[in-house]
Parts: structure tokens; C-alpha cells; sequence
């Protein structure tokens, strides 16, 4: 294959020792009389084409963001010709996808292609494994898996909550979570609330499930719709057959030899008439047991091939390290586990867990399906970090002017700002006029304020501008905002130049 990419003269070097590195593809690289090629139009790449000879070439790949339909230039050339990456550091993605037969666009950017077919190919396999995943049982549609994939997700909340706030957050996450757990906690003991808020729960349209160390909550919950209950133990057993048509969580009470407690009750469960049971040794926390835990789980995994269960809220919640990759982890090991069920919460830090569990299930259903690494698939929970750094090559760094110190500001208006972040961004102006504007883009809210209040100088547009920007990252990594401190620490070492302890400007 021989391909022929076009590029503007100052990526030109760039875009030519990329070339060079291609390996089985002959690569040429032409550098048209422009200094950005992104700025180029096909209409430009055509006329500076149409008298060069390319017949022996298979595809011209112009830069992703020249504006146009490339097919203008196919017709002028007569070769075919694609739309490649919008960052030139992509054309080895881009030449890959044509050496496999695959078809880029005449008119959008080879990422948007290529993202779209990985998208819709883990979107086939999510749906070919649901179809033929093998199930335990079913319940109001929902089936529980035997063995992974799929998964299912389990959120437990704090039913002691407000029941709009409770229906809110249930909301939030409901595209994201299979079944709400509404958890009572000990020394619970109203029935009647119980009752109300597993009926409101239902009539809302959730699946439901009702945790509590009460054994009549759990029985009334049961008659009020919830159709799991968490949990059955040596203690409750007996009193729990009246609603074993339900669906139950085998939990023991007892932290020796969980794995044989377990399976000794679900054996019991069995005799008694308890039919839908998934079984859960408990996982321990980080540092009070969280290995020996595990190999309870792979015990019992050898013995049976009932559903089982993972309340990997006990170590999100129980470790203080963002949430993303512990989640990711521990799904990971649920999955070699053969493990199709979780539980999880969300609560200050691990906020967003049911967005972090649900790609992660998908991530390692399709790493089971592929029998491959759940990396490169298409999709990722690399939120706060890229898989590699991008090596920007600076000419001549001495040139720069180095500033390596704190610089206070000498020329600020009279007046002041105050950013806050709660449901949006809040930012109010305070001097001789006051403005307030809220919203959820730092920079349209920037644009805003110097649109109302014309004199702002540049230095105090500056700060603003910088504040704003931290206080947009903030809002959309549920992160908390405070004015004029860093937003990101790194151990004890502050990740910002900016050591300013002064007051707001």
C-alpha cells in the first residue's frame, strides 16, 4: 500500500519522521505552501494537486480539520482520498485502519470514524452477551448472572435519607445501575417507613432491594415489592422463609470460615425452598482482611455455580484513593472470579462509582469475550490521566523566559470577584456596579461578565479567567472549589505554581 499524506509546512518534519516509521507501508509526505494544515481547505489541497502525477499512489490522507469534502480532491486526483486524524501523532492509527480494508470519510476526521466503529463494535458484543449470557434467574426482566459477563450492579443507599433526595439520586445514576438497594441502618426498626419508601421506589419504576439488620423490615419490605433481599444469614433464616419466593443475598454473620458458613447456608436455603440466591462471603476491607477475603470468594466459586456477589463498597469507601481505579480493579477481579454481581455505593469520594462500575463492567465483559487485556478496546476510565504523554518538541527552549516565582498582581480594578461551585458555577461581581452570572462553562461565563462590565483590565481578566477555569474542572470532577487555592494536590507537594496565600483579588 502506498499513501501519500498531505500536510502544511510547519507540522511538515513532524509528519515526515512519523512517515519513516511506518512499517509495510510506503509513505510519501508533501508539504503545500501553507504553515498550518489544519487551516487548509480541500478546495486549495485540489488546486495545488491537480497537475503532480499520483497515479501510483492507493490513498491521499489530507489533515483531519481541513474543511471541505475531500471528495472534491478524489475527483481532481483520482485516487482515493480520506479525511485522517485531527493530531498528526494519529496517522499511524489512521494507516493501520486502511491496511485492515477499513473505510475512512470524505467530510469527518478519522478519529470520529474510527471511535464510532470501536463504539458500535463493544455495543455488538455488549448485546451478543446479553443474549446468550447464562442466567440464574430472572426477575421483573432483570436476569442474574450465573457467571460474568454480564455484570450487574447493585447501588445501595442510605434509606434513612429523605425520600425526594433518595429519588433524586436514584435518578442520577439510573442509567447506570441495574438494581437500588435502599439500606436502613441498625437499630432501624419502622415498618411503616419501610413500607412507603420501597412502595414509592416501585411505583417510581426501580427494581428494589432492601438491606437491614431487621428482620421484619426485611419481611416488610419483601410485602411492600422489593424483590431482593440483603441479607440472609445464620440468625434469620428460619424467619425469612414466609417471602423465600424472593430473591436473596446468602451473607454469614460469622468472620470465620465465610466461605463454608456461606455455602452451608445456601445449601440450607435450598432444603428449606429458597430458590433465587446469590451468594456473598463478604469482602473485607483494605488491610483487615481484604486478601484472605478473596480467596473465600474463589472457594466458593469451586464449589458451586450459583450466582455470586462482590460488595466492593467496602473498599472504595474504606480507602481513601479516587474511586476510579479501585473500582476498575476490583471489577477486574470479579471478573477472574466469574463474579456477575456487584454492590456499590456513592458518598463523598466515591461519587460516581455507578459510572465508574458501569464502564468497568463493560471493559472486562469484553476482555473476557476477547480473552484479552482490558486495554485498548474502545473504551477507558482514563479520566484524569492519558495512557501516554504527547512529547512536544520546542525550538529552542532557551529562548523562553523562565519564571519560576510567585508574580503579584500590580494592576487590578476596584472591584472583585467570588466563584463559588454548588449546582453550577456562581460568579458575582462586587465594586461600584454588582453583576452575577451563573452557569456551567467557565469560558461563556468569562465572556459574559466582560460583556457587562466593559473595563475590566487585562489582568484582572486574567485572574478571572484562571479561576473560572478551575472552578469548570472542579464542577465536572465533582471536586470541591475554593477560591484562589490549588485544585489538585499531589501527596504534600501543592500541583500549582500558584503559592499565593493572598485574599481574593
Amino acid at each position: 500500500m502506498k499513501v501519500l499524506l498531505v500536510t502544511g509546512k510547519l507540522a511538515y518534519e513532524s509528519v515526515k519522521e512519523i512517515a519513516n516509521q511506518l512499517k509495510d507501508v510506503k509513505a510519501d509526505v508533501i508539504a503545500l505552501n501553507y504553515p498550518i494544515a489544519s487551516l487548509m481547505t480541500v478546495d486549495y489541497i485540489a488546486e495545488n494537486l491537480k497537475n503532480i502525477s499520483l497515479k501510483d499512489y492507493d490513498y491521499i490522507i489530507i489533515p483531519g480539520l481541513a474543511s471541505g469534502d475531500a471528495q472534491k480532491i478524489q475527483e481532481v486526483t483520482k485516487v482515493k482520498t480520506y479525511k485522517g486524524s485531527e493530531d498528526y501523532r494519529d496517522i499511524p492509527r489512521v494507516i493501520e485502519a486502511l491496511s485492515k480494508g477499513e473505510t475512512l470519510s470524505t467530510i469527518y476526521p478519522a478519529d470520529t470514524i474510527l471511535k464510532k466503529k470501536k463504539e458500535d463494535d463493544i455495543e455488538k458484543i455488549l448485546r451478543e452477551l446479553e443474549e446468550k449470557g447464562d442466567f440464574a434467574f430472572e426477575i421483573d426482566g432483570l436476569k442474574i448472572p450465573r457467571y460474568p459477563p454480564p455484570f450487574r450492579i447493585f447501588i445501595e443507599v442510605d434509606a434513612s435519607k429523605d425520600i425526594e433526595f433518595l429519588l433524586e439520586e436514584a435518578k442520577r445514576v439510573s442509567n447506570y445501575v441495574n438494581v437500588i438497594v435502599l439500606g436502613f441502618p441498625n437499630g432501624h426498626e419502622d415498618l411503616d417507613e419501610v413500607r412507603k419508601k420501597v412502595t414509592k421506589f416501585i411505583d417510581e419504576g426501580y427494581i428494589v432491594g432492601i438491606d437491614s439488620a431487621s428482620t421484619k423490615e426485611l419481611i416488610e419490605g419483601a410485602k411492600a415489592g422489593a424483590d431482593f433481599i440483603f441479607n440472609l444469614n445464620e440468625d434469620n433464616i428460619n424467619e425469612l422463609a414466609v417471602i423465600k419466593d424472593k430473591a436473596f443475598v446468602v451473607a454469614p454473620l460469622s468472620i470465620e470460615n465465610r466461605a463454608n458458613v456461606t455455602f452451608n447456608l445456601y445449601r440450607k436455603a435450598k432444603e428449606i425452598g429458597f430458590e433465587k440466591l446469590i451468594l456473598d462471603p463478604i469482602l473485607s476491607p483494605p488491610m483487615v482482611g481484604l486478601v484472605d477475603s478473596i480467596f473465600e470468594y474463589k472457594k466458593i466459586r469451586d464449589l458451586t455455580d450459583a450466582p455470586m456477589l462482590m460488595g466492593i463498597l467496602n473498599v472504595t469507601e474504606l480507602i481513601d484513593v479516587d474511586s476510579i481505579g479501585v473500582n476498575a480493579l476490583l471489577t477486574a477481579i470479579a471478573g477472574e472470579l466469574k463474579i456477575g454481581n456487584l454492590l456499590i455505593m456513592e458518598h463523598g469520594k466515591t461519587r460516581w462509582s455507578s459510572y465508574e462500575v458501569n464502564i468497568a463492567t463493560k471493559m472486562i465483559s469484553v476482555s473476557l469475550h476477547r480473552k484479552s487485556l482490558p486495554k485498548d478496546l474502545g473504551l477507558d476510565l482514563l479520566i484524569l490521566k492519558d495512557k501516554k504523554r504527547i512529547k512536544e518538541k520546542i525550538g529552542n527552549p532557551e529562548d523562553y523566559l523562565f519564571i519560576n516565582e510567585h508574580i503579584e498582581p500590580k494592576n487590578m480594578d476596584k472591584g472583585f470577584v467570588i466563584i463559588k461551585v454548588a449546582d453550577k458555577i456562581y460568579l458575582e461581581w462586587k465594586g461600584n456596579e454588582n453583576i452575577k452570572i451563573s452557569g456551567t462553562n467557565g469560558l461563556s461565563i468569562g465572556r459574559k461578565l466582560i460583556e457587562l462590565k466593559k473595563d475590566i483590565n487585562n489582568e484582572h481578566s486574567l485572574y478571572i479567567g484562571y479561576e473560572l477555569a478551575k472552578a469548570e474542572l472542579a464542577f465536572k470532577l465533582d471536586k470541591n472549589y475554593i477560591q484562589d487555592e490549588p485544585l489538585f494536590v499531589r501527596g504534600y507537594n501543592i500541583i500549582d505554581s500558584n503559592n499565593s496565600t493572598t485574599k481574593k483579588k
